[in-house]
């Protein structure tokens, strides 16, 4: 991208924007999914679409052949309206409407609660014929080899899924109302996104499977929460590869004599791992100002736009700009909204910035379209760009798309 090209797209949707680059969606998922195709070619890949349900690219995951991975009713007929076939649906809340909805529509239901399947075995009495595609989500005690836990955000344990002392309880429900179980479902979000979590959730799926008697299993899912291709200009040492992945997943469920009898299909989820690195966003810069020792660079962008969770690492950036002669300053990149906390980058040096130059924020392709407010701004467009082919996929927000769901 150029600073001239950059203006041509501001001139027909404004700034700030995002770019999206679909090839490089579908090399990350062809990747992935090949690294575990090497070594067992059972594959399934559900898409997370928590991460980033850009319709168009959702889209592209069904022509790539994925499944829809969603976690509440709104995701689920996403899918259904892109005409999905193929849906996992996961969730610590199901409705009883999205529920009966998931099993007319053949979906994986990965059971998270109690409360679930009960539902689900009193509609199989009532409903006598209708296949029910049933699956449990294991509560998996995600730690390190000191025995810490590295669940998500130093949580002593995860929320999601069942412990192991209801199990028995709950197998034996499904299977006295004669519906089999034929997933098990082991994610669980890590701090760390470290390979050996993998072989921490594919042991204990095995054991339960092993321990339960579980032989109807057609889907082992090992879930999500992957690294994967990151934006240029992202540290990448020691960072592991889908292969990692792939390999430790593997090298466990082969020695697994239950697991060749099975020969289910291996299940993964992947979100970040293979959009971070699809989505651009570009903030034109409005003024500088110099206060105290700072220098702000005041941008139309915001914060939320590019990390809506607020973490502190600056995301790898470039500015563009038509002047030659700049020299070296550090500044802090400070968004439109009237928050002292809308900081997109902070204390980055930069060649010095002026009115009229844009900044190029990479890696902004999970959970930011998700997550994004429609807070003091319009939602910002999104161009998709492919083989020089430039398409809106999304256009700016309009007064009209705000007030539609309210009554005045």
């Amino acid at each position: 991208m150029e600073y001239q090209s950059i203006k041509e797209i501001e001139a027909k949707v404004g700034s700030p924007f995002y770019i999206m680059h679909p090839d490089v969606y579908e090399e990350n998922v062809k990747t992935f999914a090949a690294a575990f195709r090497k070594r067992y070619e059972k594959l399934i890949v559900g898409y997370s679409f928590k991460t980033n349900y850009v319709p168009s690219l959702c889209f592209r995951a069904k022509q790539l052949g994925c499944y829809a991975e969603v976690v509440s009713d709104m995701e689920m007929d996403l899918a259904m309206s892109l005409g999905f076939e193929n849906i996992i649906f996961n969730g610590p809340i199901k409705r009883d409407d999205a529920l009966i909805r998931a099993i007319n529509a053949g979906a994986i239901i990965n059971i998270d609660a109690e409360y679930e399947v009960d539902f689900i075995c009193q509609y199989h009495h009532e409903h006598p014929e209708q296949e029910i595609k049933a699956g449990l989500r294991l509560n998996v005690m995600l730690t390190d080899e000191k025995g810490n836990s590295v669940v998500q955000n130093g949580l002593r344990c995860g929320r999601f899924g069942f412990p192991h002392y209801i199990l028995y309880r709950n197998i034996q429900k499904l299977r006295d109302a004669g519906i089999k179980i034929i997933s098990v479902h082991g994610h669980t979000s890590s701090s760390d996104r470290a390979v050996i979590n993998y072989q921490v959730i594919s042991d204990y799926m095995l054991r339960v499977c092993e321990e339960f008697g579980l032989n109807d299993i057609e889907y082992f899912d090992i879930g999500g929460g992957y690294f994967g291709a990151a934006p240029e200009g992202l540290e990448l040492i020691g960072r592991p590869k889908y292969e990692d992945y792939a390999n430790i997943v593997v090298d466990r469920v082969e020695k697994s004599e239950w697991f060749n009898k099975c020969k289910p299909f291996i299940v993964i989820e992947p979100g970040s791992s293979v959009v971070s690195n699809v989505f651009k966003y570009y903030t034109k810069v409005y003024q500088i100002k110099h206060i105290g020792d700072k220098i702000f660079a005041m941008v139309d962008g915001t914060v939320f736009d590019v990390k809506p969770t607020m973490h502190s690492n600056n995301l790898p950036h470039t500015v563009f700009s038509d002047a030659n002669e700049r020299k070296d300053d550090i500044f802090d990149v400070v968004g439109s909204t009237c928050m002292e906390k809308d900081v997109i980058l902070k204390d980055v040096p930069l060649k010095g910035l002026k009115a009229g130059d844009y900044i190029e924020i990479r890696g902004v392709g999970a959970y930011t379209i998700c997550l994004t407010p429609t807070f003091i701004n319009y939602l910002a467009p999104i161009v998709s760009i492919e083989k020089d082919k430039m398409k809106v996929v999304r256009r700016r927000q309009q007064l009209e798309d705000i007030l539609t769901i309210y009554e005045r």
